[in-house]
C-alpha cells in the first residue's frame, strides 16, 4: 500500500512538473515574441531619430549658409552706401537700412533736409539694383520724449514717426520711382528703441527711419 501511494504521488508530481514546464515554456515563447516586437519598435524609433537628426543637420547647415549670405549682402550694401550717413544691419532675418533722423530731418520736423535727398537717392539706387521686386517696409521711430512744440499737429510720437516714414516713402516713389505697390509704412513711435533713452546719445540713435527689405515675404 505504501508503495502504491508513493508511486501515485510521484506520478502526480511528475505530471505537475510537466505542466509547470509547459507553462514556463509558453511564457518564455510569449516573452520572446514580445521582445522581438519591442526590438523592432526600438529599431524603427532609432531609424526615425536618425532621419530627424539628419534633417536637423541639413536644416542647420542651410540656416548657416543663409545667415552668411545675408551678412555678405549687408557688408556689401554698407560699403556701397559709405558716406551717406546711413548704416545697414540685419533685423529679424532681413536687411534693414538705418537712416538717422539727424540725416533726414531737423528736430521735430517732417520735411526732408536738402542733403537727405542725396542719401536717399543712393539708397534708392541700391534698392532698385539689389531688390527690384521685393516688399519694403519703411519704419518710423522716435525717442521717448513727448511731443511739445508740435503737439497741436502730432498727438503722440506714433503720429510723428508714421508721418516721417510716409515722407521717406513719398520720396522713394515720387523721385526714385520705386513701385508703390511694394512699399508700406509703419510708425512705431518710441516703442522699439535700439538704445537707452536716458541720455542724448541713446535718444539720437532711437530717432531713425529704417527701410526693411522683406525678401522672403
Amino acid at each position: 500500500m505504501g508503495f502504491k501511494s508513493g508511486f501515485v504521488r510521484c506520478f502526480f508530481l511528475s505530471l505537475m512538473a510537466i505542466f509547470v514546464g509547459c507553462g514556463e515554456l509558453t511564457s518564455l515563447r510569449e516573452e520572446k515574441v514580445f521582445m522581438s516586437q519591442r526590438i523592432e519598435e526600438l529599431q524603427s524609433e532609432k531609424e526615425g531619430l536618425n532621419s530627424k537628426y539628419a534633417a536637423s543637420e541639413e536644416e542647420i547647415s542651410k540656416l548657416i549658409q543663409e545667415k552668411d549670405k545675408l551678412e555678405r549682402a549687408r557688408r556689401n550694401m554698407e560699403q556701397r552706401l559709405k558716406g551717406t550717413g546711413v548704416s545697414v544691419k540685419i533685423k529679424e532675418g532681413h536687411i534693414s537700412i538705418v537712416l538717422p533722423s539727424s540725416v533726414l530731418f531737423n528736430s521735430g520736423q517732417i520735411k526732408l533736409k536738402k542733403e537727405a535727398k542725396s542719401s536717399l537717392s543712393k539708397v534708392c539706387s541700391v534698392l532698385k539694383k539689389d531688390f527690384p521686386n521685393e516688399t519694403i517696409r519703411i519704419e518710423g521711430h522716435t525717442d521717448s520724449d513727448p511731443i511739445k512744440r508740435t503737439k497741436q499737429v502730432y498727438k503722440s510720437n506714433w503720429e510723428l514717426s508714421a508721418v516721417r516714414a510716409a515722407t521717406v516713402l513719398h520720396y522713394l516713389v515720387d523721385n526714385c520711382h520705386l513701385d508703390q505697390k511694394s512699399l508700406y509704412i509703419a510708425g512705431f513711435g518710441e516703442n522699439q528703441p535700439v538704445a537707452s533713452n536716458k541720455d542724448k546719445s541713446g535718444k539720437k540713435k532711437n530717432r531713425r527711419v529704417e527701410i526693411v527689405v522683406l525678401a522672403d515675404e
